[in-house]
C-alpha cells in the first residue's frame, strides 16, 4: 500500500478496504471527485491522491488553465482549489477528453450537480467509456474527518449512470 494513503488509513480517515479501492481506481486512471467541506479532508485526500497518481502515468496540475490544460503527455489532472473559475465548464471539457482522467474537488462552494455534468459529458461526446469514483469525506459526531462513501458511477450505452456503493 502507498505510504501516503496508508497514513490516512493510520489516522482512520478511510479504512483500508476503501484505500485499496481508490489506489486501483487511480491504476485503472479512473476520474476521481472529492466532495464534501475543505474542514473534512478534501484538500489532505487530492494531494494524497495526486501523490499516488504520479506513479501511475504523468500528473499534471492544473494552475493556469490555458497553460496547463494543453499538455499532451498528462494522463492525468490534478485540479484543486481555482479561483474565479466556472468550475462546471472546466470539468466538461476535460471529462469530454477521451485521453485524459482527472483528480478534482467539488465543495460547498461549487453549487453544481456531479451527476448533471456527468450526463452533460456524455451528451457532448456519446462515449461512455470512462468510470467515475465519487468520494464523500465528512466528520464524524466525534469531529473526526473521513471518508464517508465512495460510489462508482459508469454510463451505460444510453448515457444512463449506473451507480455502485462501495
Amino acid at each position: 500500500m502507498n505510504q501516503m494513503i496508508k497514513k490516512l488509513v493510520d489516522q482512520q480517515f478511510m479504512t483500508e478496504t476503501q484505500a485499496e479501492y481508490l489506489e486501483t481506481a487511480i491504476s485503472n486512471k479512473d476520474n476521481i471527485i472529492i466532495s464534501g467541506h475543505r474542514g473534512h479532508g478534501i484538500l489532505p485526500l487530492l494531494a494524497t491522491l495526486g501523490a499516488v497518481a504520479q506513479g501511475v502515468g504523468k500528473l499534471k496540475p492544473v494552475r493556469n488553465i490555458e497553460n496547463d490544460l494543453n499538455d499532451d503527455l498528462a494522463s492525468y489532472y490534478l485540479i484543486g482549489d481555482l479561483k474565479e473559475v466556472d468550475y462546471p465548464s472546466l470539468l466538461l471539457n476535460i471529462l469530454s477528453n477521451e485521453k485524459v482522467s482527472i483528480i478534482t474537488i467539488k465543495d460547498a462552494d461549487h453549487s453544481f450537480s456531479v451527476m448533471k455534468l456527468l450526463s452533460d459529458v456524455y451528451k457532448t461526446n456519446k462515449e461512455a467509456a470512462k468510470t467515475y469514483q465519487l468520494i464523500e469525506c465528512t466528520k464524524d459526531a466525534e469531529g473526526t474527518k473521513k471518508i464517508a462513501k465512495i460510489v462508482k458511477a459508469v454510463q451505460d450505452k444510453e448515457g444512463k449512470l449506473v451507480r455502485s456503493t462501495l
